[in-house]
């Protein structure tokens, strides 16, 4: 029996749903040996290699809370993988950037994030990469439009 549309696009939700907790839970074993959390890992993303950032910033290209973006860059400061700078624009809003530590730290956590990542499509066609980008991309976009 052929499913539904509605039926068959539940099932591709609830798939990116369980494949999102899936990547999730393997990001947070990956990079359990560092010490770092996912947050952790989003913020040094946006900074690396060489951004200069402001907390607000960050924030609003990760679509979360200042305050969250806050605790996540004082623990990497705590940790010597960020450091702050003086803002020209805003005096009360520092400009946060990698330091070596953080740059290199960051290098090496995407060194074995592509070893895995092209591992898990080393079987997947081009064309299907290029679907499967474009449909999520779709679908992340109306969802935007819907804030």
């Amino acid at each position: 029996m052929t499913k539904s549309r509605d039926e068959q696009t539940y099932e591709i939700v609830w798939l990116i749903r369980r494949l999102f907790r899936t990547m999730a839970q393997v990001a947070d074993d990956y990079l359990e040996e560092s010490g770092l959390s996912a947050a952790d890992r989003a913020v040094m993303e946006f900074l690396y290699p060489d951004a200069r950032l402001s907390v607000p910033e960050i924030a609003a290209r990760y679509d979360v809370s200042r305050q969250h973006v806050q605790v996540t860059v004082n623990g990497l400061l705590e940790k010597g993988l960020v450091r702050s700078e003086p803002n020209p624009r805003h005096k009360r809003s520092a400009l946060m950037t990698l330091s070596d530590a953080g740059r290199n730290t960051f290098a090496e956590i995407r060194r074995g994030e592509s070893r895995l990542i092209a591992l898990l499509f080393s079987n997947t066609k081009d064309d299907d990469l290029n679907t499967t980008r474009r449909t999520l991309a779709s679908i992340h976009d109306r969802l935007n439009l819907e804030k």
